[in-house]
């Protein structure tokens, strides 16, 4: 059985749920189209609205909620997703809501809040995840730091930040600029980035474009907390299918990669020679940037 693949529909997980429960979600599916039939080539005439079916599926997910002191607390919460079928082809889609990312554990408010406090540019990534989030479903500092790096690339363009089907930046980019002649202004505007947050030009440029789009969600979304939510849910409302999405797990840094040349054999080491970087476990928030 072919895995589902994700789209996204502009409404956030609470106004999912409603609708859902109420049996309303089919009504926001006009002119939700099957991504595989346009991709195939261009139809002679517009492919048919998806179809909502009876089928859900369960998924593990990390978001906030307020606990008993009304603290904004990272949860694990499963979730619910509905999944649609294409009359053409009769593909099968997970429908999300605008504020869980494809292929991401963590919540879209939960991953701009920790890039926003890291793009502050005083504290490390340990101090972020661990000093400033409360549960025990926290974001490591590993995971931050994936974040801003996918982030960043794909912001820039570059084709390793994107997932498949995602909307690539350049076009968000551009649909933007349409929309807010300001756009064209900010990408000349200099953003400051903490040395001690970099060893390469590739890291700065990554981590100066993830500041740069977190600016952009302010632009479009001044008065809501949810930049990056109401982005997703602007860019879905352009005919995407899938919305924002950036790669994770990439290894840029020249701190990732391993030079051959200068990594001894196994029968080279010998057992009495001291490690030159001894194994410790978690670090102090102050250890590291």
């Amino acid at each position: 059985m072919e895995t589902p693949i994700p789209i996204t529909i502009a409404i956030t997980y609470l106004t999912y749920t409603r609708l859902h429960s109420q049996g309303l979600l089919a009504d926001h599916l006009v002119g939700t189209i099957c991504p595989k039939c346009c991709l195939d080539g261009a139809p002679k005439q517009p492919p048919p609205t998806l179809k909502l079916t009876n089928t859900t599926v369960e998924r593990g997910s990390f978001m906030f909620e307020k606990d008993d002191e009304g603290i904004d607390t990272v949860v694990k919460r499963t979730v619910i997703i509905a999944l649609v079928k294409c009359p053409i082809c009769k593909s099968r889609l997970r429908l999300l809501p605008a504020d869980i990312l494809p292929y991401k554990l963590y919540t879209l408010p939960v991953i701009e809040l920790s890039a926003g406090f890291y793009n502050r540019g005083d504290l490390s990534l340990r101090h972020v995840a661990w000093d400033l989030f409360y549960g025990d479903r926290t974001p490591a500092h590993t995971t931050l730091h994936a974040w801003t790096e996918g982030l960043g690339a794909w912001w820039l363009g570059q084709a390793i930040g994107e997932v498949a089907f995602c909307v690539p930046a350049t076009r968000v980019q551009a649909e933007l600029e349409i929309r807010y002649p300001q756009m064209s202004s900010l990408n000349c505007q200099p953003v400051w980035i903490n040395p001690q947050r970099y060893r390469t030009q590739g890291r700065r440029q990554r981590l100066e474009a993830c500041k740069r789009f977190e600016i952009v969600g302010e632009m479009i979304a001044s008065e809501n907390p949810g930049n990056f939510v109401e982005l997703n849910r602007l860019i879905v409302s352009w005919g995407n299918w899938f919305g924002l999405g950036f790669r994770t797990g990439i290894c840029f840094t020249a701190a990732e990669h391993i030079d051959c040349k200068s990594v001894r054999t196994w029968g080279q080491i010998f057992p009495k020679e001291p490690l030159s970087c001894p194994i410790h476990g978690r670090s102090p928030p102050f250890d590291s940037k």
